[in-house]
């Protein structure tokens, strides 16, 4: 049994610390590591202290698994229903990155538990990611029909040598 559901404990410090200092106009560019195989870039600059770029690598896929632009099947579409106007995906993404989304700090909730909700969504990024081809799947097999574009086989990469192909 995998369990998908868990923060990155250093993206949300990164992001709860950017709210509570988001008017001091400090500069960030760091870089960190999960399970040996996601990479994280957070940058944040002094010109727009509100937007935090926010840059994902994903694990390479085994092979005779597609990658639909970089991205597991249904990333986009799952970013944008998780993240609504709060995140926009950036196209092309960073050299050397999957994925770079635009964080847009002032449209969080004023309310600090909605907040720190949200917050917790955003550091939850791996799993929506990784997750997102499951999504799919369940969610056409719940309205039992076929996804459009699957032709081949998905994959659900949980880590650098764990992935379960879906057909």
């Amino acid at each position: 049994m995998i369990l998908f559901q868990s923060t990155s404990r250093f993206l949300l410090l990164v992001l709860l610390n950017r709210v509570l200092s988001i008017d001091k106009g400090v500069e960030l560019d760091c870089h960190s590591v999960e399970f040996d195989d996601v990479h994280y870039h957070i940058q944040v600059s002094m010109r727009s202290p509100k937007f935090i770029l926010l840059s994902m690598s994903l694990p390479t896929p085994p092979t005779k698994i597609v990658f639909f632009g970089g991205l597991p099947f249904g990333v986009l579409e799952a970013i944008k229903e998780v993240y609504g106007v709060l995140a926009q995906i950036l196209n092309p993404s960073k050299d050397g990155y999957n994925l770079t989304i635009k964080l847009n700090l002032a449209k969080l909730p004023q309310d600090e538990e909605e907040e720190y909700d949200l917050l917790v969504k955003i550091a939850y990024l791996r799993e929506v990611v990784l997750g997102a081809p499951l999504r799919v799947v369940l969610k056409h097999l719940a309205f039992k029909k076929v996804a459009a574009n699957v032709n081949q086989l998905i994959a659900l990469v949980h880590r650098q040598k764990e992935s379960f192909p879906c057909s």
